[in-house]
């Protein structure tokens, strides 16, 4: 079981024993004793309720559980739920991040199953040539190609065939990993619509971002104009960064002119969804014929350069 697999079942039980109006000490110890949990979650379980029974911040056991590692932004989170005494609400948004984050893992994994066969399959086909005398005895021979001229031909065309396809995968990667603009709106939208200030949620979208990442600077210096008394679009101007005014400059306006501030980053997360969910949705379907016009460039490679010129010589003769 992987850590955020452990995560997600972790907050699903304690999710649905809160729900049932019991304590967070009293969840915490049912997950603990369960039979049907995994172990590691029973550890952690055990550990946070003991943790809570000595007067421990559920914040700061969960910081420090050595069972299962939870994210600054799990733990922030987590932090503003013993504030606002919302932790049913809050540990639904976590348990929906958390399924977010575990379904975009595996999509990813799955996205590249096609690329990753296809490089293992010209390699073996590179392999296989190289190593056709030892295979088909004489058949470099009667193909009259030089075995030292055929394997550099060969490893510099599987470097290219190779390099275009690392190209073509940090692309997909791209596309298909996690959008953290997007959680970020979304995480600062839920906090703003639970009475949570939006200097503290741009604070929040930062923690998500990262605090030293491009973007995480963008919210740090809204936060700090909007602590200041300025406005959203003006807080958010200061960051300088033109993708993100670009992709928030009319939420904004609008959220200005309305007055319904609190639900601004919602709908700029809405907005970032939709986006995301057309870019991954054209690279899906470019990534195959990709694939099959590298593996035809390589193929191309080996026919001109060691085919080609043996033909060539043949009809000569």
């Amino acid at each position: 079981m992987t850590n955020l697999h452990g995560v997600r079942i972790f907050t699903q039980n304690l999710k649905e024993l809160i729900e049932e109006k019991l304590t967070l000490y009293q969840a915490l110890k049912i997950i603990g004793s369960s039979r049907v949990t995994d172990k590691k979650i029973r550890n952690c379980a055990e550990y946070l309720a003991d943790s809570v029974e000595n007067g421990t911040a559920f914040s700061s056991a969960v910081r420090t559980c050595p069972y299962i590692t939870f994210d600054n932004v799990y733990i922030s989170f987590i932090s503003f739920s013993e504030e606002s005494g919302n932790l049913n609400e809050t540990l639904d948004f976590l348990l929906d991040r958390t399924i977010r984050k575990e379904e975009n893992r595996n999509s990813l994994f799955s996205a590249l199953v096609y690329p990753l066969f296809v490089v293992f399959l010209v390699l073996c086909v590179s392999v296989l040539f190289l190593f056709s005398d030892e295979i088909f005895p004489g058949s470099m021979f009667l193909l009259g190609i030089d075995k030292r001229e055929a394997a550099k031909t060969v490893f510099f065309c599987f470097m290219t065939f190779l390099f275009l396809c690392s190209a073509v995968i940090i692309l997909l990667l791209h596309f298909m990993g996690e959008d953290r603009l997007y959680e970020a709106f979304l995480a600062g939208g839920f906090l703003s619509c639970n009475g949570i200030n939006m200097a503290q949620a741009c604070n929040m979208a930062s923690v998500v971002l990262g605090i030293d990442s491009k973007f995480g600077k963008v919210f740090q210096k809204a936060r700090e104009g909007l602590e200041y008394g300025m406005d959203l679009r003006t807080a958010f101007s200061r960051g300088n960064d033109l993708k993100v005014q670009k992709k928030i400059e009319l939420a904004l306006l609008l959220a200005e002119e309305t007055g319904n501030k609190n639900k601004v980053f919602l709908k700029i997360a809405d907005s970032l969804k939709k986006e995301n969910e057309r870019n991954r949705k054209y690279c899906l379907t470019l990534v195959e014929p990709a694939f099959i016009v590298l593996t035809g460039i390589f193929v191309l490679g080996i026919v001109i350069n060691l085919v080609l010129p043996v033909v060539s010589d043949s009809v000569i003769m």
